[in-house]
């Protein structure tokens, strides 16, 4: 059995099942995480002047409020997070890009576009760049001061 439980107070070992990839605790993942326990017996439905059961809710919209965030940004605001995204975004492998993408395009298609866009400009490093922020940390701090702009209160 492995649970989601990680790097708890005086964590000194990491719950993972026979296989599982050591450095994935989220699910569902492409990257051999966890898997959700098949559900066994029948699932428990408490009484209170009616039965209480589990169910999918009808209509779900899991990307209308980052949607809405998205577009209440200044200009500058939405190329900032794209610009970061796509920082983020080019060493990891393809499918996981694309993966992104499709989500981002849920949420707005100007942001998945954007993102789409930007990533393919910048040249995909497939896993080889090492980790992400490690070049160029003291420039970008003093190019992040230059270009920074203030932020109007949502």
């Amino acid at each position: 059995m492995a649970t989601n439980q990680r790097d708890g107070q005086m964590t000194f070992r990491v719950d993972t099942a026979p296989g599982q990839n050591p450095h994935v605790n989220y699910e569902p993942s492409t990257l051999n995480g966890l898997k959700e326990a098949p559900k066994s017996g029948e699932p428990h439905t408490p009484r209170y002047e009616a039965n209480l059961v589990r169910q999918k809710i009808d209509r779900t919209n899991n990307f209308k409020q980052a949607g809405e965030r998205y577009r209440m940004f200044e200009d500058w605001e939405r190329d900032d997070l794209i610009r970061n995204l796509v920082v983020t975004l080019r060493p990891v492998e393809k499918h996981i890009q694309e993966r992104m993408i499709e989500l981002f395009t849920q949420c707005d298609p100007d942001y998945g576009r954007r993102v789409a866009e930007e990533l393919k400009a910048a040249g995909s490093m497939n896993g080889s760049g090492g980790p992400i922020g490690a070049n160029g940390t003291n420039s970008a701090v003093k190019q992040a001061e230059a270009n920074a702009h203030p932020a109007k209160p949502y």
